[in-house]
Protein backbone atom coordinates (compact mmCIF):
# COMPACT_ATOMS: atom_id res chain seq x y z
CA UNK A 1 0.00 0.00 0.00
CA UNK A 2 1.55 3.54 -1.28
CA UNK A 3 1.43 6.84 1.05
CA UNK A 4 -1.64 8.28 -1.03
CA UNK A 5 -3.61 4.73 -0.41
CA UNK A 6 -2.77 4.64 3.11
CA UNK A 7 -4.25 8.27 3.44
CA UNK A 8 -7.46 7.81 1.86
CA UNK A 9 -8.09 4.48 3.89
CA UNK A 10 -7.45 6.06 6.96
CA UNK A 11 -4.53 4.06 7.83
CA UNK A 12 -2.33 6.63 8.55
CA UNK A 13 -4.39 9.98 9.48
CA UNK A 14 -3.04 10.31 12.68
CA UNK A 15 0.78 10.49 11.22
CA UNK A 16 -0.49 12.62 8.12
CA UNK A 17 2.43 15.16 8.23
CA UNK A 18 4.96 11.75 8.36
CA UNK A 19 3.30 10.28 5.35
CA UNK A 20 3.42 13.51 3.35
CA UNK A 21 7.42 13.92 4.44
CA UNK A 22 8.21 10.48 2.32
CA UNK A 23 6.15 11.06 -0.46
CA UNK A 24 8.34 12.28 -3.67
CA UNK A 25 8.61 15.15 -4.67
CA UNK A 26 6.81 15.19 -7.61
CA UNK A 27 4.10 12.92 -5.97
CA UNK A 28 3.55 15.40 -3.34
CA UNK A 29 3.27 18.30 -5.30
CA UNK A 30 0.80 16.89 -7.61
CA UNK A 31 -1.37 16.02 -4.05
CA UNK A 32 -0.95 18.81 -3.14
CA UNK A 33 -1.85 21.01 -6.25
CA UNK A 34 -4.69 18.73 -6.47
CA UNK A 35 -5.78 19.74 -2.64
CA UNK A 36 -5.45 23.61 -3.09
CA UNK A 37 -7.41 23.66 -6.30
CA UNK A 38 -10.36 21.60 -4.67
CA UNK A 39 -10.57 23.61 -2.26
CA UNK A 40 -10.52 26.69 -3.88
CA UNK A 41 -12.94 25.38 -6.20
CA UNK A 42 -15.37 25.16 -2.97
CA UNK A 43 -14.64 29.13 -2.07
CA UNK A 44 -17.18 31.96 -3.01
CA UNK A 45 -16.19 35.53 -4.21
CA UNK A 46 -17.22 36.60 -0.48
CA UNK A 47 -14.40 33.98 1.02
CA UNK A 48 -12.13 35.15 -1.02
CA UNK A 49 -12.51 38.90 -0.05
CA UNK A 50 -13.02 37.82 3.44
CA UNK A 51 -9.28 36.20 3.22
CA UNK A 52 -7.52 39.03 1.50
CA UNK A 53 -9.13 41.47 4.57
CA UNK A 54 -8.00 39.53 7.68
CA UNK A 55 -4.87 37.60 6.43
CA UNK A 56 -1.52 39.78 7.71
CA UNK A 57 -0.32 37.79 4.80
CA UNK A 58 -1.92 39.81 2.36
CA UNK A 59 -1.92 42.98 4.13
CA UNK A 60 -0.96 46.32 1.99
CA UNK A 61 2.45 48.02 2.62
CA UNK A 62 1.99 51.10 4.79
CA UNK A 63 4.13 52.58 1.96
CA UNK A 64 3.86 54.28 -0.96
CA UNK A 65 5.42 52.24 -3.99
CA UNK A 66 7.30 55.97 -5.08
CA UNK A 67 8.54 56.14 -1.96
CA UNK A 68 10.01 52.49 -2.04
CA UNK A 69 11.69 53.03 -5.47
CA UNK A 70 12.38 56.74 -4.60
CA UNK A 71 14.62 55.24 -1.29
CA UNK A 72 15.91 52.32 -2.92
CA UNK A 73 17.01 53.97 -5.77
CA UNK A 74 18.89 56.20 -3.85
CA UNK A 75 20.44 53.46 -1.65
CA UNK A 76 21.46 51.63 -4.52
CA UNK A 77 23.63 54.68 -6.07
CA UNK A 78 25.69 54.25 -2.73
CA UNK A 79 26.70 50.69 -2.80
CA UNK A 80 30.11 50.25 -4.05
CA UNK A 81 29.97 48.88 -8.07
CA UNK A 82 31.57 45.70 -7.48
CA UNK A 83 28.22 44.62 -5.75
CA UNK A 84 25.81 42.76 -8.77
CA UNK A 85 22.61 44.27 -7.64
CA UNK A 86 20.29 40.91 -8.79
CA UNK A 87 16.24 40.65 -8.87
CA UNK A 88 15.65 37.64 -7.45
CA UNK A 89 12.37 35.29 -8.08
CA UNK A 90 9.43 35.40 -5.56
CA UNK A 91 10.38 32.08 -4.46
CA UNK A 92 13.32 29.76 -3.43
CA UNK A 93 14.67 26.35 -2.88
CA UNK A 94 12.49 24.55 -0.14
CA UNK A 95 15.07 24.34 2.48
CA UNK A 96 17.15 27.38 1.87
CA UNK A 97 17.04 28.61 5.87
CA UNK A 98 16.44 25.45 7.66
CA UNK A 99 18.95 23.11 6.20
CA UNK A 100 21.80 26.11 6.77
CA UNK A 101 20.50 27.40 10.44
CA UNK A 102 19.27 27.14 13.01
CA UNK A 103 15.97 29.08 11.70
CA UNK A 104 12.54 26.75 11.82
CA UNK A 105 10.99 25.47 8.64
CA UNK A 106 7.44 26.67 10.78
CA UNK A 107 8.64 30.04 10.11
CA UNK A 108 8.83 30.17 5.99
CA UNK A 109 6.21 30.12 4.13
CA UNK A 110 6.04 26.73 2.04
CA UNK A 111 4.47 26.80 -1.54
CA UNK A 112 2.69 23.44 -3.02
CA UNK A 113 5.80 22.85 -5.76
CA UNK A 114 8.46 22.34 -3.67
CA UNK A 115 9.96 25.64 -2.68
CA UNK A 116 9.31 28.15 -0.36
CA UNK A 117 9.04 32.51 -0.32
CA UNK A 118 11.78 34.01 0.43
CA UNK A 119 12.21 34.71 4.07
CA UNK A 120 15.41 36.02 4.15
CA UNK A 121 17.46 37.83 0.77
CA UNK A 122 21.01 36.47 2.09
CA UNK A 123 20.09 32.56 1.91
CA UNK A 124 18.81 33.28 -2.18
CA UNK A 125 21.98 35.53 -2.90
CA UNK A 126 24.24 32.77 -1.51
CA UNK A 127 22.36 29.74 -3.79
CA UNK A 128 23.43 32.12 -6.14
CA UNK A 129 26.94 32.62 -5.26
CA UNK A 130 27.25 28.77 -5.32
CA UNK A 131 25.74 28.41 -8.73
CA UNK A 132 28.25 31.23 -9.74
CA UNK A 133 30.82 29.69 -8.00
CA UNK A 134 30.00 26.05 -9.80
CA UNK A 135 29.83 27.11 -13.00
CA UNK A 136 32.85 29.12 -13.07
CA UNK A 137 35.41 26.72 -11.14
CA UNK A 138 37.93 27.98 -11.34
CA UNK A 139 37.83 32.11 -12.27
CA UNK A 140 37.43 34.52 -9.80
CA UNK A 141 37.41 33.52 -6.26
CA UNK A 142 35.12 36.58 -5.15
CA UNK A 143 31.01 37.43 -5.53
CA UNK A 144 29.65 40.20 -4.43
CA UNK A 145 25.45 40.06 -4.73
CA UNK A 146 23.14 42.29 -3.62
CA UNK A 147 19.53 43.14 -3.83
CA UNK A 148 16.51 44.38 -2.78
CA UNK A 149 13.38 42.34 -2.11
CA UNK A 150 10.08 41.72 -0.50
CA UNK A 151 10.48 39.00 2.37
CA UNK A 152 8.00 37.19 4.13
CA UNK A 153 8.25 35.82 7.73
CA UNK A 154 5.29 33.62 9.44
CA UNK A 155 5.93 34.49 12.68
CA UNK A 156 4.53 37.10 15.50
CA UNK A 157 5.39 40.18 15.69
CA UNK A 158 4.46 42.37 18.43
CA UNK A 159 7.10 45.12 18.36
CA UNK A 160 5.60 48.32 16.28
CA UNK A 161 7.01 48.83 12.78
CA UNK A 162 7.74 44.81 12.30
CA UNK A 163 4.89 43.18 9.63
CA UNK A 164 4.91 39.73 7.97
CA UNK A 165 6.49 41.02 4.78
CA UNK A 166 8.88 43.58 4.59
CA UNK A 167 11.32 45.69 2.03
CA UNK A 168 14.90 44.53 2.89
CA UNK A 169 18.16 45.45 1.40
CA UNK A 170 20.66 42.52 1.30
CA UNK A 171 24.24 42.10 0.57
CA UNK A 172 26.99 39.27 0.59
CA UNK A 173 30.72 39.00 -0.30
CA UNK A 174 32.04 35.79 -0.39
CA UNK A 175 35.69 34.61 -1.36
CA UNK A 176 37.59 31.57 -1.56
CA UNK A 177 41.04 32.01 0.80
CA UNK A 178 42.52 29.58 2.95
CA UNK A 179 43.20 31.97 5.54
CA UNK A 180 40.00 34.42 6.26
CA UNK A 181 40.96 36.98 8.62
CA UNK A 182 42.20 39.63 5.90
CA UNK A 183 38.61 38.90 4.24
CA UNK A 184 36.91 39.37 7.59
CA UNK A 185 38.63 42.43 8.27
CA UNK A 186 38.33 43.67 4.96
CA UNK A 187 34.58 42.72 4.44
CA UNK A 188 33.07 43.90 7.72
CA UNK A 189 34.83 47.16 7.39
CA UNK A 190 33.03 47.40 3.49
CA UNK A 191 29.61 46.08 4.40
CA UNK A 192 29.71 48.28 7.82
CA UNK A 193 30.29 51.66 5.93
CA UNK A 194 27.87 51.19 3.04
CA UNK A 195 25.32 50.48 5.26
CA UNK A 196 26.21 53.78 7.12
CA UNK A 197 26.61 55.64 3.81
CA UNK A 198 22.99 54.65 3.67
CA UNK A 199 21.89 56.01 6.98
CA UNK A 200 23.98 59.07 6.88
CA UNK A 201 23.29 60.43 4.22
CA UNK A 202 19.04 59.52 3.48
CA UNK A 203 19.17 63.08 5.00
CA UNK A 204 18.78 64.32 1.35
CA UNK A 205 15.42 62.64 0.89
CA UNK A 206 13.76 63.36 4.39
CA UNK A 207 15.48 60.56 6.69
CA UNK A 208 16.62 61.32 9.86
CA UNK A 209 18.77 58.87 12.06
CA UNK A 210 20.42 59.88 15.11
CA UNK A 211 22.11 58.62 18.05
CA UNK A 212 23.81 55.70 15.67
CA UNK A 213 25.56 52.82 17.27
CA UNK A 214 27.51 49.97 15.19
CA UNK A 215 27.96 47.22 18.05
CA UNK A 216 30.75 44.15 17.18
CA UNK A 217 30.78 41.13 18.30
CA UNK A 218 31.59 37.46 18.80
CA UNK A 219 28.95 35.30 18.94
CA UNK A 220 31.29 32.61 19.97
CA UNK A 221 32.09 33.98 23.09
CA UNK A 222 28.20 33.43 24.12
CA UNK A 223 27.91 29.53 22.78
CA UNK A 224 31.34 28.92 24.56
CA UNK A 225 29.55 30.31 28.21
CA UNK A 226 26.78 28.69 27.81
CA UNK A 227 28.68 25.40 27.39
CA UNK A 228 30.99 26.20 30.37
CA UNK A 229 28.70 27.66 32.63
CA UNK A 230 25.83 25.40 31.59
CA UNK A 231 23.70 28.47 30.53
CA UNK A 232 19.68 27.79 29.36
CA UNK A 233 20.46 28.52 25.77
CA UNK A 234 16.43 27.81 24.93
CA UNK A 235 15.67 30.87 27.20
CA UNK A 236 18.55 33.10 25.35
CA UNK A 237 17.78 32.18 21.93
CA UNK A 238 13.78 33.16 23.09
CA UNK A 239 14.61 36.58 23.99
CA UNK A 240 16.60 37.54 21.27
CA UNK A 241 14.37 40.48 20.24
CA UNK A 242 13.16 41.37 24.03
CA UNK A 243 14.25 44.89 24.15
CA UNK A 244 16.20 45.52 27.44
CA UNK A 245 17.09 41.91 27.52
CA UNK A 246 20.46 41.72 29.19
CA UNK A 247 21.77 38.19 28.86
CA UNK A 248 25.05 38.75 31.18
CA UNK A 249 22.63 40.07 33.81
CA UNK A 250 20.15 37.08 33.26
CA UNK A 251 22.75 34.43 33.48
CA UNK A 252 24.84 35.69 36.07
CA UNK A 253 27.89 36.51 33.86
CA UNK A 254 30.62 38.71 36.17
CA UNK A 255 31.09 40.56 33.06
CA UNK A 256 30.14 44.37 31.06
CA UNK A 257 27.90 43.41 28.48
CA UNK A 258 29.56 46.04 26.57
CA UNK A 259 32.95 47.65 26.17
CA UNK A 260 34.26 50.83 24.16
CA UNK A 261 36.86 49.45 21.98
CA UNK A 262 39.46 50.79 24.03
CA UNK A 263 38.62 48.81 26.78
CA UNK A 264 38.15 45.29 25.08
CA UNK A 265 41.58 44.00 25.49
CA UNK A 266 41.99 45.22 29.46
CA UNK A 267 38.90 43.29 29.79
CA UNK A 268 40.04 40.26 27.79
CA UNK A 269 43.79 40.46 30.61
CA UNK A 270 41.42 40.82 33.48
CA UNK A 271 38.69 37.53 32.76
CA UNK A 272 38.10 35.90 35.98
CA UNK A 273 39.60 31.96 36.05
CA UNK A 274 36.74 30.01 35.20
CA UNK A 275 36.18 33.00 32.07
CA UNK A 276 39.65 32.29 30.44
CA UNK A 277 38.41 30.52 27.70
CA UNK A 278 36.39 33.13 25.99
CA UNK A 279 40.03 35.47 26.33
CA UNK A 280 40.50 33.90 22.29
CA UNK A 281 37.26 34.69 20.45
CA UNK A 282 37.65 38.26 22.57
CA UNK A 283 41.28 39.31 21.36
CA UNK A 284 39.94 37.50 17.78
CA UNK A 285 37.32 39.73 17.62
CA UNK A 286 39.25 42.40 18.11
CA UNK A 287 41.66 42.22 15.85
CA UNK A 288 39.04 41.39 13.27
CA UNK A 289 37.08 44.44 13.31
CA UNK A 290 40.13 46.92 13.97
CA UNK A 291 39.60 48.47 10.75
CA UNK A 292 36.03 48.38 10.84
CA UNK A 293 36.81 50.76 13.79
CA UNK A 294 39.42 53.21 12.16
CA UNK A 295 37.12 53.49 9.36
CA UNK A 296 34.51 54.23 11.61
CA UNK A 297 36.03 57.01 13.47
CA UNK A 298 38.07 58.46 10.35
CA UNK A 299 34.65 58.93 8.60
CA UNK A 300 32.13 59.47 11.03
CA UNK A 301 33.68 60.75 14.05
CA UNK A 302 31.46 61.11 17.09
CA UNK A 303 28.18 61.17 14.72
CA UNK A 304 28.57 57.10 15.32
CA UNK A 305 29.24 55.31 18.36
CA UNK A 306 30.96 52.17 18.05
CA UNK A 307 30.82 49.47 21.15
CA UNK A 308 31.78 45.81 21.01
CA UNK A 309 28.77 43.36 22.41
CA UNK A 310 29.87 40.65 24.65
CA UNK A 311 27.02 39.14 25.53
CA UNK A 312 25.26 38.94 22.28
CA UNK A 313 23.18 35.90 22.08
CA UNK A 314 21.06 36.81 18.72
CA UNK A 315 22.67 34.72 16.34
CA UNK A 316 23.69 31.73 17.73
CA UNK A 317 23.17 29.16 15.50
CA UNK A 318 23.11 31.39 12.61
CA UNK A 319 26.28 33.10 12.52
CA UNK A 320 30.02 31.53 12.65
CA UNK A 321 31.43 33.96 14.74
CA UNK A 322 32.00 37.51 13.53
CA UNK A 323 28.62 40.20 13.66
CA UNK A 324 27.63 43.86 13.67
CA UNK A 325 24.54 45.34 14.32
CA UNK A 326 23.52 48.79 13.73
CA UNK A 327 20.91 50.80 15.96
CA UNK A 328 19.61 54.36 15.75
CA UNK A 329 17.13 56.39 17.32
CA UNK A 330 14.23 58.04 15.49
CA UNK A 331 13.15 61.72 16.10
CA UNK A 332 10.55 60.77 18.36
CA UNK A 333 13.27 58.88 20.19
CA UNK A 334 12.26 55.45 19.24
CA UNK A 335 15.47 53.12 19.10
CA UNK A 336 15.29 50.57 16.32
CA UNK A 337 17.75 47.72 15.42
CA UNK A 338 18.26 48.22 11.14
CA UNK A 339 21.15 46.39 10.46
CA UNK A 340 22.54 42.70 11.40
CA UNK A 341 25.62 41.53 9.58
CA UNK A 342 27.78 38.46 10.24
CA UNK A 343 29.87 35.21 8.97
CA UNK A 344 28.48 31.91 7.86
CA UNK A 345 29.30 29.06 6.88
CA UNK A 346 26.84 27.85 4.34
CA UNK A 347 28.62 28.40 1.07
CA UNK A 348 31.23 26.03 2.73
CA UNK A 349 28.35 23.37 3.16
CA UNK A 350 27.19 24.12 -0.26
CA UNK A 351 30.97 23.18 -2.17
CA UNK A 352 32.00 21.13 0.61
CA UNK A 353 34.82 23.19 0.84
CA UNK A 354 35.69 24.91 3.75
CA UNK A 355 37.95 27.94 2.12
CA UNK A 356 35.17 29.51 0.91
CA UNK A 357 34.28 32.23 2.72
CA UNK A 358 30.97 34.20 3.61
CA UNK A 359 30.04 37.65 5.29
CA UNK A 360 26.13 38.44 4.75
CA UNK A 361 23.94 41.00 5.93
CA UNK A 362 21.09 43.03 5.72
CA UNK A 363 19.01 46.11 6.44
CA UNK A 364 15.36 46.53 6.75
CA UNK A 365 15.04 49.32 4.27
CA UNK A 366 11.42 49.32 4.83
CA UNK A 367 11.59 49.64 8.80
CA UNK A 368 13.52 52.96 7.97
CA UNK A 369 11.31 54.11 5.86
CA UNK A 370 8.55 54.19 8.02
CA UNK A 371 10.20 54.91 11.58
CA UNK A 372 12.81 57.51 10.33
CA UNK A 373 11.17 59.73 7.73
CA UNK A 374 11.33 63.59 8.97
CA UNK A 375 7.56 64.43 9.71
CA UNK A 376 6.50 68.37 8.85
Amino acid sequence: MDVTEKMLDGAGAGHLPELLSTMGGRELQTTLLETFALRAGNLAASDVLRQYETSEFTTMCELGQRDIIRFEGFAADTIPPKFDLVELPPVTALGSNSVFSNVSQRTVMATSRNTEVIADGVTALTLEAARRRRQNDGGPVENHLGTFHREMRTQQHVRPGFTTHFHALSLVSSEKVALPDEFKSRTFADHTATYLDIIQNAGVLGYEANNIEVALSNVRVMSLLVAAMGLDKETLLKNTRTPGFDAFKFCGVPLPSKVAPGDLEGTAESLPSHLHNIARPLAYMGRSFAETVDRIHTTYGSKVSVVFDLGRHAGMGYYQDLAVKITATNAEGNSYPLVDIGTNDWLAKLLNNKQERLITGGMGTELFMKKFRQTA
